[in-house]
């Protein structure tokens, strides 16, 4: 019994070591009871922890921080960065969906309008930088989260170089189109200044504009300032139906209003009864005239004499009030073909010399020529298409000048002057001056923008018929100008032509003429479909093939 007593309390002391927690070294933790379900969790959430406890590698940061330059936040969600990942993620997504929501909803001309607006480039520049500074700082600390503490020299630079590389990939894109959104805005504030035509709430109202367009041709060959091409293009705001009234360079007698210096001083017209074939008495001379004797000229529109002078005769002669004007340098008009990528002109039958004339009229052996046919120009071979008078006359030039401007508009579209805009806006401003204002631009594209633009063209030259002249043409040495008022008026005011054929018109496909010119100095770009005595306005669509 002895031994029996004895036994029982050491087999009690045992039992008690082995609860004891001083033996242990840990607490004695009670048994708990796992509820349904509850393993299928605390398997996952050891998963998860084990997931966090990862070790990090400089290759699994980089994946990360790959994957945020794809699309903000999903580095922090291969991070385990649930919240943050989502929220940026999200936002992100947004973003996105609203901007190409705007650009598929939005029209074309809506859009064009925007990109007129100087605020609203402004916008775009700040959203571009706001944009690639968040998105950046994204791709950073997407990185830090994930590089391993300790790191050597080598892979610290690896890393470094990778993620800078990473943050310019996105920043490239962005910095481009606030570039081209700031070179715009400068633009249109340089270019588009506005100032002595029309005011813009104005012009906005009227039912038609009237804009002077004007081609000096200044050059190295050249002494002084002659503006060669002098057009104007009436625009009805209603329809977009456009009229270009062409004015050849050797109008004599040109006229100037009642009361003007000008008139005073030549009451029959601008001419010189010393020198009557004296060129320096055309209309294309009124620009170098007015240069040289500007206390003749008018105050207005510009600061420029010699166009204030071209403005006030023009106007007068046409009977229509100008409201703006658009002066381009044709020396820079190659180089503004160049930009948009050439020109495809149909050349007509013959090709065209470059050059060949010298100032003084003799003729001297071409620099070269224009390839016959259907040609894609560049900016130097557009010029000589335009310039060309070796072998043909003024007339002829006059019509491959209209054609090229309808070329022009038809076959660049927004996109083209958008990929282009750098080159295009670095020449504009040394070689195009207007005094449209800003706040008419968008309208004006509004116009375009419906791409139902019917341009067609009237031509004081000897192809139009002038029932009150002997010889049944138009004289351009001594200008029936009443008749002239007459025919302008007849073609802004007449109805709407028919709808074109559904056939679209080609470039080689000529039309039908008379034997008289052409536009490449052969043949005449007047169609035979108009009666011998009609002065109605052509479709240059149809004329220009």
């Amino acid at each position: 019994m002895k031994s029996d007593t004895t036994m029982i309390p050491a087999t009690r002391a045992r039992a008690a070591a082995a609860d004891s927690p001083a033996r242990t070294g840990s607490p004695r933790v009670p048994p708990t009871r796992v509820p349904a379900g509850g393993a299928t969790r605390a398997r996952a959430a050891q998963r998860r922890g084990s997931s966090a406890r990862q070790p990090r590698t400089l290759g699994r940061a980089l994946l990360a921080t790959a994957a945020a330059t794809v699309a903000p936040g999903s580095g922090h969600l291969i991070l385990r960065r649930q919240r943050t990942g989502a929220l940026i993620l999200g936002v992100f997504l947004l973003l996105l969906v609203a901007l190409v929501a705007l650009g598929l909803s939005a029209r074309r001309a809506e859009l064009l309008e925007n990109l007129l607006s100087t605020r609203v480039l402004t916008v775009v520049v700040v959203g571009c930088i706001v944009a690639a500074l968040a998105w950046m700082a994204v791709i950073v600390h997407t990185y830090l989260l994930a590089r391993p503490r300790k790191l050597g020299v080598g892979p610290q630079v690896l890393g470094v170089v990778v993620v800078t590389a990473l943050c310019l990939t996105v920043a490239a894109p962005f910095g481009f189109g606030a570039n081209l959104a700031n070179s715009q805005r400068n633009l249109l504030d340089s270019l588009f200044a506005g100032g002595g035509g029309t005011a813009a709430a104005e012009a906005i109202a009227k039912p038609r504009l009237n804009i002077l367009l004007v081609g000096s041709d200044a050059g190295p060959d050249r002494a002084g300032t002659r503006t060669d091409t002098m057009m104007v293009a009436s625009v009805d705001t209603r329809t977009s139906r456009t009229t270009l009234f062409s004015l050849p360079r050797n109008i004599g007698h040109a006229q100037f209003p009642p009361g003007s210096p000008m008139a005073e001083k030549f009451p029959k017209g601008f001419f010189d009864k010393a020198d009557p074939l004296s060129g320096n008495y055309l209309l294309n001379a009124v620009y170098a005239y007015a240069l040289e004797y500007p206390a003749l000229a008018p105050s207005g529109p510009t600061a420029d004499p010699g166009l204030n002078m071209l403005n006030q005769t023009v106007s007068y002669m046409l009977g229509l009030q100008l409201d703006y004007y658009v002066e381009v340098n044709m020396a820079g008009f190659a180089s503004i073909i160049d930009a948009v990528g050439g020109i495809t002109v149909d050349v007509g039958p013959e090709p065209l010399p470059i050059g060949g004339v010298l100032p003084d009229g003799r003729h001297v052996k071409p620099d070269g020529y224009v390839p016959a046919g259907v040609q894609h120009l560049d900016g130097e071979q557009a010029l000589w298409f335009a310039r060309s008078r070796r072998n043909s006359d003024d007339y002829s030039r006059m019509g491959r000048q209209r054609c090229l401007l309808s070329n022009l508009l038809q076959q660049k579209s927004p996109t083209d002057v958008l990929t282009n805009f750098q080159a295009i806006a670095a020449v504009a401003t040394r070689n195009v001056s207007t005094n449209i204002p800003q706040q008419v631009l968008p309208a004006l594209v509004k116009l375009a923008g419906g791409g139902n633009v019917s341009l067609e063209s009237v031509s004081f030259d000897p192809n139009l018929p002038d029932p009150n002249s002997k010889s049944g043409k138009f004289d351009t040495l001594s200008p029936d100008f009443e008749y002239m008022r007459e025919v302008v008026q007849n073609s802004i005011n007449r109805p709407p032509p028919p709808p074109a054929p559904s056939a679209a018109p080609t470039l080689a496909a000529a039309p039908t003429t008379t034997k008289s010119r052409s536009s490449s100095g052969s043949k005449s770009p007047t169609t035979t479909a108009a009666a011998p005595d009609s002065a109605q306005p052509e479709s240059l669509t149809q004329a220009c093939g």
